[in-house]
């Protein structure tokens, strides 16, 4: 049987399609199986999941279609709509090869329960550069506008043995960067009976050799004195956070059900930042949230000009169906939640570039990632996109210690230095 997974969302949705992939290589029998790893995060995403599913039923007419995950859970009766074949949530994902293989005989099989997740590995090697390691899922801090805390069961977490184990398995595959993501990583360890901490499993997996390390995004709870005294001492612990701000305002923070005030916020960033050699910062932000007005709008922006991200993901509130902000009075017009995205994408390009021009003439270790034109481009331990020209002599997947040289808004430009090849620790 030739199976394709196709994915869509978030990192997890993406380790999880290798891991299916993985499972599904060797499936028994003659044809085709398309897995589509939906995504129900936002509305559009939805229909991005409806789209792929009804693509694929019109161009491959042959081919079984499965719609899994989240939106299976989230937005079942649409992906049935756009065609799909079998539809799977995310109980039963793991379960997935027994599934395929008694739909396709024709015979039930018997409901269970949620697996646990020292059970769900990957090998590798993944089709990109860096690995995921899935840690965690589940999450249980309910935010008024989230639909993935609803269809993602209850809390798991990955052992630190477990997760050490398949992250060597990892670094056998030949990746020297491990991506480490869960669905709430701020709330690691809390299902396991020794209780560890996010800052417990990174030390465990530091004992990989040859391997940086790196979080996806973590809640301003997350950040505990341990992790950032970790973070400020370990140079293979990428000094980029990506610490989701969804709102400035204290008002709308908690009508959406954050765990957090702006102050937390602020001073949390601010202590990674200063705490942290390198450091950059990444950030949420949903715009047009029912109840936001025009000063609560400009306290966000007061807030992340103080804090400058280099990276800034921006969001348009859109009603989720089951959620309470769905319900929520003070609803703000598209055309005003579109100019404040706007607004705050021109400002989010003068951050990023005001500190990509802090790390002008700074030595930087850059995980080669692709080939573009006349560039060998990756990023740096701190989340830089460096353009390396093709001339170096270098390999896909490998690290190297590169110079920052120049920075345009939408470039920066290393050359390699003369030093060994970096196997995973960052140039002194």
């Amino acid at each position: 049987m030739r199976v394709f997974v196709h994915a869509l969302g978030c990192r997890v949705n993406q380790y999880e399609a290798q891991y299916l992939r993985e499972r599904l290589e060797a499936l028994p029998g003659e044809g085709e199986v398309h897995v589509v790893n939906t995504c129900t995060v936002t509305a559009l995403a939805d229909r991005k999941s409806r789209k792929l599913v009804a693509q694929l039923k019109r161009e491959r007419p042959g081919a079984l279609v499965v719609a899994v995950g989240c939106g299976a859970d989230g937005a079942r009766a649409g992906l049935l709509r756009a065609g799909a074949d079998l539809v799977v949530g995310n109980r039963d994902k793991a379960r997935l090869p027994q599934i395929l293989q008694a739909y396709l005989q024709g015979i039930p099989l018997a409901a269970e329960g949620w697996p646990e997740l020292q059970e769900e590995r990957v090998r590798g090697p993944f089709p990109r550069t860096r690995a995921l390691l899935k840690v965690q899922d589940g999450c249980t801090q309910a935010c008024t506008f989230c639909r993935t805390w609803q269809v993602r069961g209850p809390l798991r977490s990955k052992p630190p043995q477990a997760a050490r184990a398949e992250a060597q398995a990892l670094a056998e595959a030949g990746h020297r960067e491990i991506v480490v993501t869960g669905v709430n990583l701020a709330q690691y360890g809390l299902d396991l009976p020794e209780r560890p901490a996010l800052a417990d499993l990174l030390e465990e997996l530091l004992r990989v050799p040859g391997v940086r390390y790196r979080l996806t995004s973590l809640n301003p709870e997350g950040l505990t004195p341990a992790l950032l005294r970790l973070f400020a001492a370990e140079p293979r612990l990428c000094p980029y956070l990506h610490m989701p701000l969804q709102s400035g305002d204290d008002r709308v923070l908690a009508a959406m059900g954050r765990a957090y005030t702006a102050a937390e916020y602020k001073e949390k960033a601010l202590s990674f930042l200063s705490a942290v050699p390198k450091a950059t910062l990444g950030a949420d932000v949903l715009v047009g949230f029912p109840g936001e007005d025009a000063a609560a709008f400009a306290r966000t922006v007061e807030l992340l000009e103080a804090l400058q991200p280099l990276n800034l993901h921006i969001f348009r509130y859109s009603p989720r169906p089951g959620t309470p902000a769905a319900a929520l009075p003070g609803r703000v017009p598209k055309e005003e939640a579109a100019r404040r995205s706007a607004e705050l994408s021109v400002l989010a390009r003068r951050w990023s570039l005001a500190v990509r021009r802090r790390f002008l003439g700074t030595a930087l270790a850059l995980l080669v990632e692709e080939a573009e034109g006349p560039w060998w481009v990756g990023h740096t331990e701190n989340y830089l996109r460096v353009g390396v020209a093709k001339s170096a002599p270098l390999a896909r997947g490998t690290i190297v210690p590169v110079e920052i040289v120049r920075v345009e808004e939408h470039f920066s430009e290393g050359v390699v230095l003369d030093r060994p090849q970096d196997r995973g620790d960052r140039p002194s």
